[in-house]
């Protein structure tokens, strides 16, 4: 919908009683109140809300009654509004199948007009746009791959297999070197073989021999 046209409204206060304007309004309004010979009030709080759009609200009281005496004086003051903006758009409210043959005249002629049955169900197309909330932008995060502790897990071993311990230096870093997957050069497997030293407390002597701590 065009959010700068006029929305011009005329009601068949005969015919649909329940009216709230203090329902949220973000369009141009202009509005028609028609109402009948025989009703001789208006309920307070429907009064203070004509008169807080006073500057938008036209009050018609007929002066007559007769069969369908508002419908016509409704088609008047929808013709001279038409008239006067045939880019506006033109709402009915009225549960009055009858006003339906006019609506289809003046669609033909590229008038943008509609019947409502309730004037609440005007009220979405007068409302204030508001954005739908935005979800919060999804993040996968990828979790850390576990790094195995394979030291820690080379220790076990030698807790669990302490009659078949390496006796030499040689040959105890060519177990940990196959541990930890035979890929590692000089300098790694020295840096993990000074971390078992460390962890263990295990002593290697002038001659490369393996003294191991009771664990």
């Amino acid at each position: 919908m065009d959010r700068s046209a006029t929305n011009h409204v005329f009601i068949d206060f005969e015919n649909v009683h329940a009216v709230d304007l203090d329902a949220p309004i973000d369009k141009p309004l202009s509005l028609v109140l028609l109402v009948g010979e025989k009703q001789t009030s208006l309920k307070t709080d429907l009064v203070e809300q004509l008169l807080k759009r006073a500057a938008h609200v036209q009050l018609v009281r007929l002066g007559a009654s007769g069969k369908n005496a508002l419908d016509f004086a409704l088609a008047y003051h929808l013709g001279r509004a038409v008239a006067a903006d045939p880019t506006g758009f033109f709402h009915i409210i009225s549960k009055d199948k009858g006003f339906d043959p006019l609506i289809a005249h003046l669609k033909q002629q590229h008038t943008r007009v509609a019947r409502h049955d309730t004037f609440a169900a005007l009220h979405p197309l007068l409302a204030k746009i508001v954005p739908a909330p935005t979800s919060p932008a999804l993040v996968i995060t990828t979790p850390a791959p576990i790094t195995k502790d394979r030291v820690a897990e080379f220790i076990d071993n030698l807790k669990r297999n302490a009659s078949n311990r390496p006796k030499r230096k040689a040959t105890l870093l060519s177990h940990l070197k196959s541990h930890l997957g035979g890929t590692l050069s000089e300098s790694e497997l020295a840096s993990k073989f000074e971390l078992l030293r460390t962890r263990t407390g295990l002593v290697i002597d002038a001659k490369g021999a393996v003294t191991y701590p009771v664990f």
